[in-house]
């Protein structure tokens, strides 16, 4: 988000907030909106608990992708990096 006009918003968490596990999603395309839902799927068994479902105006949804796809790469480059691995970026200007 690199819109010049933001304004600070205070958003205020609940001290009986918990974190929910999710180990698959579903992504649903609308022609007015985004729908992510998640859930947990017990581990060797066919049934499983939607734990959360956020709708995204499209431009939301853009926004929350380059963010996300932003951070795991600086994340997981970093990680790359402190193992001693190379990546992509650097294999590539080496050939």
């Amino acid at each position: 988000m690199t819109d010049t006009n933001q304004k600070k918003v205070q958003i205020t968490i609940p001290s009986d907030t918990v974190a929910t596990f999710s180990n698959i999603a579903q992504v649903t395309v609308l022609d007015d909106s985004v729908i992510l839902q998640f859930a947990y799927l017990r581990p060797n068994t066919t049934t499983g608990k939607l734990v959360s479902e956020i709708a995204l105006s499209p431009k939301h949804a853009i926004e929350f992708n380059r963010a996300l796809d932003a951070t795991i790469k600086r994340h997981f480059t970093r990680h790359l990096n402190d193992a001693g691995q190379n990546n992509p970026t650097q294999e590539d200007k080496s050939s």
